[in-house]
């Protein structure tokens, strides 16, 4: 899958450091909006807003796959005028990967990226000018799936079983570590590493017996292709909650445009909501958008599996919770994709979300 992150991802930010480097924004951190005197707070318009004028209007916001439910809740925002309704233009554009998305933003080329949590955390190691500003999922979305007929439950039933992973799929970089945290034998278990088609494949003829994937994606798929409800194991469970579906822009873009951020989170905190509330609506407009891709049925599917995990107690939807953020970072760092462990708040800013 095209949105986990792995040590590959090392070289290609290292490189986008030298461009980054070039572009004059060396500073690792967002100027706070209060000193920009366009953030100070005004009366409201005739929506109902009480945030400042936008500093600009026309926004991208780049994603880091092509369609899927999960990302429904951006064009649904957008398809039904609320972005327009924050005074903004957003262009939604599909992506190619975390990795990609991550260098364009870095380089200030596009404005707000959609990624894995894990590819900003690298980045903002190695210096690159880029903050989380929203994480729609408080409960990380990897699982282990597997057949009713021969279940996994907990990590304790790996033993004697065979795992299809990603070649560069996050679980396929945590998998040492997330076994020997769970005290399993490594010699009794095996990871058959594979490019995704060839893993989905291997999963659905019953070659192995358990492939690793995404509660949000994959599971209501295969679920739905076989006609069973397949056995899920969240690593979540088992202390690798490792936070998803992250928002990150470039800090010369958050301290020049706050009120534009402030409103753009708004917008889609709005637009999420309405998803979460009406997925057979969403569905449809996503057809709408990808008559040849999108199967109404199954994203209604991924958009009921997104929402199971968008919500944090009392908060507003995309809020990064700061005890994720912890946990996530000592996740990476354990199993070594990050090299050293940062403050929490190097890595994030709730400033520019609605606040509860």
């Amino acid at each position: 899958m095209g949105r986990w992150t792995s040590k590959l991802a090392l070289p290609l930010l290292a490189v986008t450091l030298v461009a980054t480097a070039c572009g004059g924004n060396s500073g690792n951190e967002p100027k706070p909006a209060a000193t920009n005197p366009a953030a100070a707070e005004v009366s409201a318009d005739e929506n109902g807003i009480t945030i400042g004028a936008p500093e600009k209007t026309k926004v991208t916001l780049r994603l880091n796959w092509k369609f899927k439910g999960e990302f429904a809740p951006f064009f649904v925002t957008k398809e039904k005028g609320i972005f327009e309704k924050y005074g903004l233009d957003v262009e939604v554009l599909e992506g190619t990967s975390s990795v990609q998305t991550l260098q364009v933003l870095s380089q200030n080329k596009e404005d707000i990226g959609v990624m894995s949590t894990a590819e900003p955390m690298q980045g903002i190691e190695q210096g690159m000018p880029v903050k989380i500003i929203a994480s729609y999922m408080s409960r990380s979305p990897i699982i282990l799936l597997s057949y009713p007929d021969n279940p996994i439950k907990t990590p304790a039933d790996l033993e004697g079983k065979s795992i299809a992973s990603s070649i560069s799929s996050t679980f396929t970089s945590l998998y040492d570590k997330f076994i020997e945290h769970n005290g399993v034998d490594g010699s009794k278990v095996k990871l058959v590493k594979m490019e995704t088609g060839a893993r989905n494949t291997a999963f659905l003829n019953k070659e192995v017996d358990a492939v690793a994937v995404f509660s949000t994606n994959e599971f209501p798929m295969f679920n739905k292709k076989l006609g069973i409800e397949l056995q899920p194991m969240y690593l979540a469970d088992y202390g690798f909650d490792v936070a998803g579906l992250t928002l990150a822009a470039n800090n010369k873009f958050l301290a020049d445009n706050p009120n534009t951020a402030k409103r753009f989170l708004a917008a889609v905190n709005e637009g999420f909501k309405y998803t979460i509330d009406n997925p057979e609506e969403a569905a449809a407009i996503a057809k709408k958008l990808f008559p040849d891709t999108v199967d109404e049925e199954l994203t209604v599917m991924q958009i009921q599996r997104t929402g199971e995990l968008a919500v944090l107690e009392g908060k507003p939807f995309g809020w990064v919770s700061e005890e994720n953020i912890t946990h996530t970072s000592s996740v990476l760092f354990e199993s070594g994709l990050i090299k050293k462990q940062l403050p929490a708040t190097d890595y994030f800013t709730n400033e520019y979300s609605p606040q509860p």
